[in-house]
Order: C-alpha cells, then sequence, then structure tokens
C-alpha cells in the first residue's frame, strides 16, 4: 500500500520568522516600560518640587511684615532645592504679588513657579 506522506507542523523558516516577530515585540514592550518608568520618575520629581513650593510660599505668605525678595536653600524627601521670591507691586492698593521659583539645587530648570498675592498694611 503506498500512501502520500505529508508533513505537518512548521518548517524551520517559518519558525525562525515567528521568533523574530515575537522578539521585535518583546524589544517594543521593553522600550515602552522603560519610557513609562522614566516618565513616573519625572512626574514624581515634579510633584514633590510642588510640594516644596507650595511649602516655601505659605511661610513666605504668613512672615510678618512687608514681603521682600528672598532666596535660600530647602530639603523635602532628601532632595536639596534652590529656591527664591521676587515681590512686585500690583495694580492694587495695598496688595504685593509673591512670585516663588524653585530648581534643584545646583540645576537651571525650574521645577515650579508659583504665585501669590498678599495684603500689605503701609
Amino acid at each position: 500500500m503506498t500512501g502520500s506522506r505529508t508533513d505537518s507542523g512548521f518548517s524551520l523558516i517559518e519558525m525562525m520568522a515567528a521568533l523574530a516577530v515575537v522578539a521585535i515585540a518583546g524589544l517594543a514592550l521593553m522600550s515602552l516600560t522603560q519610557t513609562t518608568t522614566r516618565n513616573a520618575a519625572a512626574v514624581e520629581r515634579r510633584a514633590l518640587a510642588a510640594l516644596a513650593a507650595e511649602n516655601l510660599l505659605n511661610t513666605e505668605w504668613l512672615r510678618e511684615g512687608m514681603p521682600e525678595a528672598r532666596s535660600g536653600r530647602y530639603e523635602l524627601g532628601g532632595i536639596a532645592y534652590d529656591w527664591r521670591t521676587r515681590v512686585a507691586q500690583t495694580g492694587e492698593a495695598g496688595f504685593v504679588r509673591i512670585h516663588l521659583e524653585l530648581s534643584e539645587s545646583d540645576q537651571d530648570q525650574v521645577l515650579a513657579s508659583l504665585d501669590t498675592f498678599r495684603r500689605v498694611t503701609p
């Protein structure tokens, strides 16, 4: 009895093509994971800087006397920040604008910038 023989399964070329597709998909997923991790770290960094800026601005807002330009160093969450405030007159009598900028120590990039207004008595 002679029968025809049919090969079942995958050929070597088909297996190599499938492996290449899986490898490319794996590389894309690894790249996506790295990007997500970097973005999460940047968001955490900016959120901590915003919290530090709010703390500093509240301190300046509550300070007695006429507001004045100041600068200094502040630490929060193990990170040192350099900050500075500027005070400007507004068009409204009895109010000044306090502007605060905060950056990581020895860095030029401003991570947080906040403004508030404060009533002053002459």
